[in-house]
């Protein structure tokens, strides 16, 4: 369930993360394109393309967290949430796509270094530092952006702080398989390419992750069974309510969707069940956030059947 969302300064907090992972991803991309090549190291010009892939996703998620915070107006009753999770899904298709491409190279990679083709030279040794160097500074903005993203609950910086663990993964990669090569000998320079391949295999568990979560939401899936139980179980806890029933939930980006039947007493004033069903959605948004969309229908309790004596 994703953590209330901070306002203006949330807005603020998380476009300032998204600039610095901008320039940070610009450099990282730039330094290991050009040390990849000129160092002869198809990893880390594959780790090159994962960087490539962060700084495109930095720019979907300041388009989603823009849209997203747009207010509710007549075509969008229930706000443009689901905007910020089109950015996620975004992401998760880059990141799959990435992982394909990479692994695709890699294998080929694999194949010439087992025939003997290509493995001449091997990788320098700066691939070595600059995989070193992406692994400190992608685990810091994993760190960073995340933080970020807990306090604000978007669901679009989680999956770029995700985004930028994978590239520190993979760069833990490269620089284990080409230190391998450049410290023991080019007879493991096979490795290099098996290093990229590991890459692959971790872009894609994380697409898949991230894909999976954020189809579920597109497609209106219910809040987990606990969070359902804790709704039925609120309500209850309101002094007149009995029988709450029919619970729908769904999310709208970051924030959920409850539409719910309460019985009250077929007696009770009109204004004293509006103050209990005031209440009631009070405590919702206190626990779920100020943003979350509630829908009470009311229904009078039923009548209770004479004993037969």
């Amino acid at each position: 369930m994703p953590e209330v969302a901070a306002g203006r300064k949330g807005n603020r907090a998380e476009e300032r993360i998204t600039g610095v992972s901008i320039a940070v991803n610009a450099a990282l991309t730039g330094l290991k394109l050009g040390v990849g090549l000129w160092g002869k190291s198809s990893a880390l010009v594959a780790d090159a393309a994962h960087s490539l892939s962060d700084f495109a996703t930095d720019f979907a998620v300041l388009a989603g967290v823009h849209f997203a915070r747009k207010p509710q107006d007549e075509d969008h009753r229930y706000g443009h949430g689901k905007y910020e999770t089109l950015a996620t899904v975004a992401i998760g298709l880059v990141l799959a796509w990435g992982a394909l491409e990479i692994g695709w190279h890699a294998l080929g990679g694999i194949l010439r270094a087992v025939s003997g083709e290509g493995t001449a030279g091997g990788p320098s040794v700066w691939v070595f530092w600059t995989a070193v160097a992406s692994v400190a500074a992608k685990g810091w903005l994993y760190h960073a952006t995340m933080a970020t993203a807990r306090a604000t609950g978007s669901t679009a910086l989680v999956a770029n702080a995700w985004h930028h663990r994978s590239d520190a993964w993979s760069s833990v990669a490269v620089a284990g398989g080409v230190g391998a090569s450049v410290f023991f000998g080019e007879q493991w320079a096979v490795l290099d390419p098996v290093a990229a391949l590991f890459v692959s295999v971790l872009l894609g568990r994380v697409a898949w992750q991230l894909l999976r979560e954020q189809l579920g939401a597109l497609t209106d899936r219910s809040l987990a069974p606990s969070l359902c139980e804790e709704i039925l179980g609120m309500a209850r806890g309101v002094e007149g309510v009995s029988d709450p029933h029919k619970l729908r939930t769904r999310m709208v980006g970051r924030y959920p969707v409850i539409d719910l039947h309460i019985r009250l007493p077929a007696d009770m004033p009109l204004e004293r069940a509006h103050r209990v069903a005031t209440e009631l959605e009070r405590r919702y948004l206190a626990r779920f956030g100020a943003e979350t969309l509630v829908t009470l229908h009311l229904e009078p309790e039923k009548a209770k059947m004479p004993s037969v004596k």
